[in-house]
């Protein structure tokens, strides 16, 4: 049978990248999908096209995560239409450009903390009640592997996703009892839109301290939210699962 089979997922950053590729690993292991994200109309229609023709059910819905009560609404909807949300991926996150610290500006720092912090937080302060609830849950947000080996001229990024960290560990020591696992993953480089979008210099230093030599691709690092979300990851608990290619090693 396959892992997910009979679960709902609400995957919050899904249209592209790291997340449709979840998105279509939990169609694959039998899980009705909730394709969210701001923008992307139409990579989530197609998306949303590909999982239904391969059987799974699947809808798309906008959600701007800077935007608490469209957050709160992802999640009424996906309740709306499916009676439950047994795994919620909060994986909408925004990058920067490479720059000296000295020269960054708040504004950027905002920006990045509102999608890739406060995003992470709206996500679970609102899918945790309906979890709560009926006693089971799946909660899988994306850190990155910057936020366990910070790297230069990307400051705020290292900081949210090092947040992301933390805040992960706080809530499932909370939820842990109550038949809710909470953990992230924590992706290396990885080939998707935000990391063919970087400074190619800046990329050419991080791939050549991988000791697999190469960046990953957005299935490999899908792989471990499926593990998370299912029942044989049901003693992972505030765990930073780390699919990077060796660039940190414990």
């Amino acid at each position: 049978m396959p892992s997910l089979a009979g679960r709902t997922a609400l995957v919050i950053g899904a249209a592209t990248g790291i997340g449709r590729a979840v998105s279509e690993i939990f169609a694959a292991e039998g899980a009705a999908v909730v394709v969210a994200d701001h923008g992307h109309e139409d990579e989530r229609a197609r998306l949303v096209a590909r999982l239904r023709e391969r059987g799974a059910d699947a809808i798309d819905i906008e959600c701007d995560v800077r935007e608490e009560a469209l957050v709160a609404a992802a999640i009424h909807a996906t309740l709306e239409r499916f009676g439950k949300l047994d795994i919620l991926v909060n994986n909408a996150g925004v990058g920067s450009a490479a720059q000296p610290f000295y020269e960054q500006d708040w504004g950027g720092w905002d920006r990045i903390f509102d999608i890739n912090l406060k995003g992470v937080a709206y996500g679970m302060k609102h899918g945790l009640p309906p979890m709560l609830q009926r006693g089971y849950g799946r909660i899988v947000n994306t850190a990155s592997q910057l936020a366990h080996k910070p790297a230069p001229f990307c400051g705020a990024y290292c900081a949210s996703k090092a947040a992301v960290v933390a805040l992960t560990v706080s809530v499932a020591m909370e939820v842990a009892e109550k038949g809710i696992a909470v953990n992230c993953v924590c992706p290396g480089p990885t080939d998707t839109a935000m990391w063919r979008a970087s400074d190619p210099a800046w990329n050419a230093w991080k791939e050549a301290q991988l000791p697999i030599k190469r960046v990953g691709r957005p299935e490999e690092v899908a792989a471990a939210y499926a593990f998370l979300a299912s029942e044989q990851a049901s003693y992972m608990i505030g765990q930073s699962v780390s699919p990077n290619g060796g660039d940190v090693m414990w």
